[in-house]
């Protein structure tokens, strides 16, 4: 029999899991006369396995996530999994923002769903991650652009400019080397994680993203105060040294100053992470289409990227009028 953890860090949390677990076993005993043997069980641990067998590959963030909850909940019935994703959540979930905890979420449920196919039990379903808005979509106007980004400090000014105008992830561009800067061709090149320097794109595939003039004069003069180097991180933080790297845990190295810049520029619920979705609707809006912004941004499919597609009446009537002065043009 399997050893029973609650992956429990507090005593009184363990208490009571524990008690829990026991009043189970109890029930279950007067039910049926007998406790039924875990071997015979399809377990948390059996699904990860299973998941992580099979054909694909798996994001490395997602690999970890796994073996965690492999360590602390792995030994839980599948039957009892919105009982584990509880006691997860009472304990390393504790104080993770909602986005962070759907991620965690997500992962879990797409090993649960697939090991419950392979072993031919009923998929289980995990509680909803209250306040994290995955249909969110946030954008600014070309003022609040200017306003926001004009109060960055500056070590956080060049990035998010970058972001803005690119349509980069937060770590993609916290994570750009000299290397992938081509100044002949104007092009920033994201790579996927085979590169040496172990960069990658959230897709696995490499890209190239044109800089417009804004962007290239910013990664120009930091280019030029460091004297022109071959190599080396393109973003530095106050201290000096490359950002971190915080994917696997959530967050961004630059909370503090994105805070800070958005209450002085009196912007409300703009995320570091919606200057992606600021790009994409007004890409949209400025008439490029959704298979090019698939290509810019990364995003593997068209279905993906629809929901950028937010036009009001003023952009229909500009998108109609600029059609017709084409048509003019070819009569």
């Amino acid at each position: 029999m399997r050893e029973f953890s609650t992956g429990c860090t507090s005593k009184i949390d363990a208490q009571g899991i524990g008690a829990a677990e026991e009043a189970r076993i109890r029930g279950e005993f007067l039910d049926t006369g007998t406790v039924t043997d875990p071997v015979r069980v399809i377990t948390i641990h059996d699904c990860i396995i299973a998941y992580r067998s099979r054909p694909g590959t798996l994001h490395r963030f997602d690999i970890q996530r796994l073996d965690e909850f492999d360590a602390t909940i792995g030994n839980r019935h599948l039957s009892r999994a919105r009982e584990a994703w509880t006691a997860w959540l009472h304990t390393r979930g504790r104080g993770l923002a909602p986005s962070t905890i759907a991620r965690w979420r997500s992962t879990l449920l797409a090993a649960l769903t697939y090991g419950a196919e392979e072993f031919g039990s009923a998929a289980p379903s995990l509680p909803a991650v209250h306040g994290a808005e995955t249909e969110r979509i946030a954008y600014l106007t070309p003022q609040q652009e200017a306003r926001l980004l004009a109060l960055y400090n500056q070590w956080a000014a060049p990035v998010m400019l970058v972001l803005c105008e690119t349509g980069l992830r937060t770590q993609e561009a916290l994570r750009l080397d000299w290397r992938h800067i081509d100044w002949q061709r104007g092009v920033i090149v994201v790579e996927h994680s085979g590169r040496q320097d172990g960069t990658r794109t959230k897709s696995g595939k490499s890209r190239r993203v044109g800089m417009r003039p804004v962007v290239r004069d910013v990664l120009l003069a930091i280019w030029d105060k460091r004297d022109r180097p071959d190599t080396g991180a393109v973003f530095l933080s106050k201290l000096g040294k490359p950002y971190a790297d915080t994917r696997s845990t959530g967050g961004s190295p630059l909370a503090s100053a994105h805070r800070t810049a958005c209450r002085k520029a009196g912007i409300k619920g703009f995320r570091i992470h919606d200057w992606r979705h600021h790009f994409a609707v007004w890409f949209l809006k400025r008439g490029g289409n959704l298979r090019a912004l698939c290509q810019i941004a990364g995003w593997s499919s068209i279905r993906m990227v629809q929901r950028y597609a937010v036009f009001e009446q003023s952009d229909l009537d500009e998108i109609m009028a600029r059609t017709a002065r084409a048509e003019q043009r070819l009569i």
